[in-house]
């Protein structure tokens, strides 16, 4: 692979940055961007394009690219699709390395849109790179570059980076996995890809010596026996998790509509990840949830699990999830179980596995205790704490008007939370916690209830504790990263 380090530093970290078609209107495409772009704290020279105006937000604006004095590095193109083939060509000749069009309008809307992409595309094997046209953009914390709508995204980099051929799906991405607790090193909504596409990308992530979790949307690869070979040299040292849209008929359709991109076969698919070791996901959500278990359980193969719980349903929806997705939730033995029914009460309970300690809000001496007991055993190598419902109780113990009551029920609150954490410690083994958000009504107290959840939750992924939404979904994660381990070793073996 060529090196992309280099070549795409432009497009992350670009010292300096024009905007053509800046606006001091906000209802227009270029002025939402400049003013996003701002909001989000750009570090670099900025340089407003727009034949109309001579000043917007402070800035001295251009009225074309060849007006700007100074050397620009990066270009963000907001004009009407009939302009911006010529627009790229002056980027060109003023010696712009890489530019961006957020414009739509192009090959997704058909012949007329084709003949202007073809146009670009011709400009960009001349020497300037392209992303899109019909997308959002970078977004890049370290170069201080956000998408479209992200203004608020998170300024920490982190190490996981994000293709996505649809722009929705790379700002809902960003949001949703903030309160996962997952932060980006990239993010590229790169649309019809006429340029730059998921190999070159791809290449550059893998390079990325801070990334180390790559996610893709894609609709439809542009170079798919390079893309192929690529992800089998890739997914030996970064996992790679994609989402394939456009696998049914429907979203066949859907896709040709929206990024004018060639779906493909569910099979073939299936067939690439058994080949190349990526991750092949059915959703956003279990994109980001698989990127979460291998941010925070790096190394974890085992497929044998214990789940503790507070009530009985629990339990038996447990067993059921975990071998559905081919998953181990193991009898224990008579010994082990004597030994639980010392350690939880005699009514309401099981001790077979899944544990049910018999209420949502156990002792701290009894969750401990169960924790430590299972294990220690051979035959467990993880355990699912599922709904025990610490934030909820949280929230609830503050509302009380008794005051001693509430200082002594804090307190219980923060032993409880703190068990796993201690365990986690003491043992090694890695612990899973699900925590529901169970209202979804706008009611004050219920927004108070999930506001105490996000600490909780925030404080075991601080611990190294990795918080998922649901039991399904963590299952399925679980399941996913241990498929990969599986699959990559199997590829490495055969050479």
């Amino acid at each position: 692979m060529s090196s992309k380090l280099e070549e795409f530093a432009p497009i992350f970290r670009p010292r300096s940055h024009a905007v053509v078609g800046a606006s001091s209107d906000i209802t227009k495409f270029g002025g939402r961007f400049l003013r996003v772009l701002l909001t989000f704290g750009y570090p670099g020279k900025l340089y407003p394009v727009n034949p109309h105006e001579s000043d917007i937000l402070g800035l001295k604006t251009f009225p074309r690219v060849a007006d700007i004095p100074e050397s620009v590095e990066f270009a963000t193109i907001t004009t009407p699709a009939s302009t911006v083939p010529g627009i790229v060509e002056e980027c060109l000749a003023k010696g712009i390395k890489a530019v961006q069009i957020l414009s739509s309008g192009f090959r997704e809307l058909g012949p007329e849109g084709q003949q202007l992409e073809e146009q670009i595309a011709r400009t960009a094997v001349r020497g300037i790179r392209v992303i899109g046209p019909n997308c959002f953009g970078v977004y890049s914390p370290a170069g201080g570059l956000t998408i479209l709508p992200g203004g608020e995204l998170p300024k920490e980099s982190g190490t996981v980076a994000f293709m996505s051929q649809s722009g929705g799906y790379a700002i809902r991405g960003a949001n949703r996995a903030s309160g996962l607790g997952i932060r980006f090193s990239q993010i590229v909504s790169y649309g019809n890809a006429c340029d730059i596409n998921e190999c070159d990308l791809l290449e550059y992530f893998y390079e990325d010596p801070k990334t180390k979790v790559i996610l893709g949307y894609i609709e439809g690869p542009r170079e798919g026996r390079r893309f192929f070979h690529l992800l089998r040299e890739v997914c030996q040292s970064k996992p790679v998790i994609v989402w394939k849209g456009g696998l049914t008929k429907g979203g066949a359709r859907a896709v040709a509509s929206h990024t004018g991109s060639l779906a493909g076969e569910e099979m073939v698919w299936e067939g690439l990840s058994y080949q190349t070791g990526a991750i092949m996901v059915n959703s956003l959500d279990e994109m980001l949830d698989t990127a979460l278990a291998l941010l925070y359980l790096p190394t974890y193969r085992g497929r044998r699990l214990t789940v503790i719980g507070g009530g009985g349903g629990i339990g038996v929806a447990a067993a059921d999830t975990c071998e559905r997705v081919g998953l181990s939730v193991p009898l224990f033995s008579l010994e082990l179980q004597r030994k639980l029914t010392t350690m939880v009460p005699s009514v309401g309970t099981s001790t077979r596995n899944p544990v049910d300690v018999g209420s949502p809000f156990p002792r701290p001496s009894v969750l401990r205790s169960v924790l430590e007991t299972v294990l220690n055993e051979d035959g467990v190598d993880l355990a699912i704490i599922s709904e025990l419902f610490m934030s909820v109780a949280s929230h609830m113990v503050r509302q009380t008007d008794n005051s001693a009551l509430n200082v002594r029920m804090d307190s219980a609150v923060a032993e409880l939370a703190q068990v796993p954490v201690e365990v986690k410690k003491r043992l090694g083994k890695p612990l899973v916690m699900v925590l529901p958000v169970e209202a979804m009504a706008p009611e004050p107290e219920h927004i108070e209830a999930e506001e105490a959840r996000r600490k909780v939750a925030n404080y075991y992924l601080a611990e190294g504790i990795p918080v998922f939404l649901t039991l399904e979904r963590a299952v399925k994660a679980l399941a996913n990263i241990i498929g990969y381990y599986e699959r990559r070793d199997a590829i490495a073996s055969s050479g």
